[in-house]
């Protein structure tokens, strides 16, 4: 009987153990830290011109204004060329991208409310060699 006994206490310890094992043990897939996402949206954050030359990287910046020249913010734009990168303009109505030197074109995602184009144009382009691009929008009617 005390056999049996000492059986199952072993028993009882083993499975215990194993428990605090499946729990807490050294899981190098839960203590590593999370890999990110490789960047696929469009980079809308500036970067500095710095870290922009080391890269290999341009900066490229969409300004969204009023016919008064006033930023547009909420502004959804995207420069593309075989992809595209959206952006949202911010408070001062710009968009950046960081991204390959290239002839990129300019478009609207999503018209912000109460605004409507001022030209025939519905595609814009950077001038020739200029990283810089403003985009000029109307009232809506």
């Amino acid at each position: 009987m005390k056999t049996i006994k000492n059986i199952a206490a072993l028993l009882l310890v083993l499975c215990m153990a194993l428990s605090l094992c499946a729990c807490g043990g050294n899981n190098a897939e839960a203590t590593e830290a999370p890999t990110e996402a490789p960047a696929t949206e469009a980079p809308t954050e500036a970067v500095p011109e710095t870290e922009a030359a080391d890269s290999g990287l341009t900066n490229y910046s969409v300004t969204v204004v009023d016919e008064e020249g006033n930023g547009i913010a909420g502004a959804m734009v995207q420069i593309c060329l075989d992809t595209c990168f959206p952006g949202m303009t911010n408070e001062s109505g710009v968009a950046e991208f960081n991204v390959q030197e290239a002839d990129y074109k300019v478009s609207f995602l999503a018209m912000p409310a109460g605004f409507t184009y001022s030209t025939e144009e519905r595609e814009f382009y950077f001038e020739d060699g200029s990283t810089e691009l403003t985009i000029t929008l109307k009232a809506a009617e």
